[in-house]
């Protein structure tokens, strides 16, 4: 299947989200969303808010601002300004996607552009090194928002071009951790209780990941490619050799 470059998609979303109808109020916290905030929101159309008119209701919507029905009205242009250049640094891109799933975004109508979003900023993770998109931070994204991620880290594991290898040897050598055999996400926003982060410890720690980077070393002559790939593989083995401290004995 062809996936539209993630720009289309995004430049789509106002269309896909205009049934939606705007809230005419906003339940509020005074402290986390100021009346003149929220009667900017209620009173401007949604493509014309700017990033300064949402970040108090993106951040705490659902917590003590909103709900997940005003949600689905804003979430586009949330999602449009946190994935342009120079749109929105805050909140952050994993906490919008924590709120979609806690807005049960899957039972929208608009649930199939959604995928197909994000299914497109993870073909930019696997065929170009987009400056400004993080591949720990979209890996996160999509952990807290997709009930799995099996299907991007089976994509990934194909290896076959150097942004795909350049991102993974970015991810496993700066954002991951070894703690008692196991490679694992830095990323503060992982619910560690997760399926998702267990697909993902699963796939570095358990085999899956080692067998495709040595599938990947034995198929490039890229020198840079096979660089980056022993980096990998001599990380993934470190992890695994590191059991974690000795138990200190116990003096009688």
């Amino acid at each position: 299947m062809t996936v539209r470059p993630h720009a289309e998609v995004v430049a789509a979303l106002d269309t896909a989200f205009a049934a939606v109808p705007r809230p005419t109020d906003i339940s509020t916290c005074p402290c986390c969303l100021w009346p003149e905030e929220a009667a900017v929101l209620l009173s401007t159309p949604r493509q014309q808010l700017q990033a300064d008119d949402l970040v108090s209701y993106g951040l705490n919507v659902m917590n003590t601002v909103g709900s997940a029905e005003d949600f689905r009205y804003f979430a586009p242009r949330l999602l449009e300004l946190s994935l342009i250049i120079d749109g929105m640094d805050w909140p952050d891109l994993e906490l919008t996607f924590i709120k979609l799933a806690q807005a049960n975004w899957q039972s929208w109508p608009e649930a199939a552009i959604l995928t197909e979003l994000m299914d497109a900023l993870w073909t930019d993770i696997l065929t170009q090194d987009p400056s400004w998109l993080d591949v720990g931070t979209l890996l996160c994204a999509l952990g807290s928002a997709q009930p799995s991620i099996a299907h991007h880290l089976h994509a990934w594991s194909a290896l076959d071009n150097a942004a795909s290898i350049a991102n993974l040897h970015e991810f496993v050598t700066t954002q991951t951790d070894i703690r008692q055999g196991q490679l694992v996400a830095q990323n503060a926003y992982w619910d560690t209780t997760s399926a998702t982060y267990a697909e993902l410890s699963s796939w570095l720690s358990n085999g899956p990941a080692t067998a495709a980077v040595q599938a990947a070393i034995a198929s490039h002559t890229s020198e840079q490619a096979l660089i980056h790939l022993a980096d990998i593989h001599n990380r993934l083995l470190q992890a695994r050799s590191d059991t974690g401290p000795m138990p200190q004995s116990q003096e009688t």
